[in-house]
């Protein structure tokens, strides 16, 4: 029994889900309702098998805090969203993709590499809202195909407002293209909406977090140590999984020491500080770019 309460159109449930496998990448600019589509999808292929969801739009992030992207993997038989079995993390350092456009395509990379050596035989990707030109969107989307190879491309618009994109696709004969239109009940979002939603998400992240002060000479540090205020980092492990975010409030450059709020309650296995391009408030959680 799926768990979503959404006005699901026709074509959707006419969808035979039962050969889809491998990589199913769901593209559609901002406020489509691509994301309720991944979930629906995800929701159908999990009540048949282990399935993953990767969740790689780093602004309106669905699975962890902004700035990432996040795969997590399903129990068999299990239709709960957000999926509630493991769960790995990529700093994106941004919550848009425009800027940071390599970071997004290693970070996607290594996550599917991971839900495939998971065992996941589907792996259901909702992407960001960035799909045009301008930006880099409509390179950054071409890039992710030919580098992950989806074995479907779901493309969701309410008339013909993706075709630059998809029409090469198509005619390139290497992804399946497979157009449909939005539930008539997604609604558009202001961008007060949009900024709220990151606060819950930072909040929600930070819940329980502490300061804790460190040597940051003892760590790798990328881009390089140069902390700011109320700058948004990422404490990664030697694989580069993001095992926590952090909020630098304090550094002293001479004696190599750092002061972080983070939830990260065990700094054993982190070997890299990586500093992103946003600034996070402590108590209110609002953020900027810098």
């Amino acid at each position: 029994m799926l768990s979503m309460a959404v006005d699901v159109p026709a074509a959707w449930e006419a969808l035979d889900t039962r050969s889809l496998q491998g990589l199913l990448m769901v593209l559609g600019e901002m406020d489509s309702g691509k994301s309720t589509f991944a979930r629906y999808l995800y929701q159908r292929l999990s009540a048949d098998g282990l399935t993953a969801f990767l969740d790689s739009d780093p602004g309106q992030s669905s699975l962890g805090p902004p700035t990432t992207q996040t795969l997590s993997l399903g129990r068999p038989g299990e239709t709960d969203f957000p999926p509630r079995g493991p769960c790995w993390r990529r700093f994106v350092g941004s919550t848009s993709p425009a800027r940071h456009l390599l970071p997004m395509l290693v970070g996607a990379a290594r996550l599917v590499q991971q839900a495939r050596k998971a065992g996941a035989g589907r792996v259901v990707m909702d992407t960001s809202g960035m799909v045009h030109a301008e930006g880099g969107g409509r390179e950054l989307k071409l890039a992710k195909v030919e580098l992950l190879r989806p074995a479907v491309v779901f493309a969701i618009q309410r008339e013909d407002e993706l075709e630059a994109l998809l029409t090469p696709l198509q005619r390139s004969r290497r992804v399946r293209v497979v157009r449909l239109h939005p539930s008539p009940a997604v609604q558009r979002r202001s961008r007060e909406q949009r900024r709220a939603h990151r606060r819950r998400r930072y909040m929600e992240h930070f819940a329980g977090a502490r300061e804790i002060e460190l040597d940051w000479t003892r760590l790798a540090v990328f881009p390089g140590p140069r902390f700011s205020l109320h700058r948004l980092a990422a404490c990664e492990d030697r694989q580069g999984v993001t095992q926590a975010l952090a909020i630098v409030t304090g550094c002293d450059r001479l004696q190599g020491r750092v002061r972080l709020l983070t939830p990260l309650q065990s700094l054993e296995a982190i070997t890299a500080l990586r500093l992103g391009d946003v600034r996070v408030d402590p108590h209110s959680f609002e953020d900027r770019q810098i």
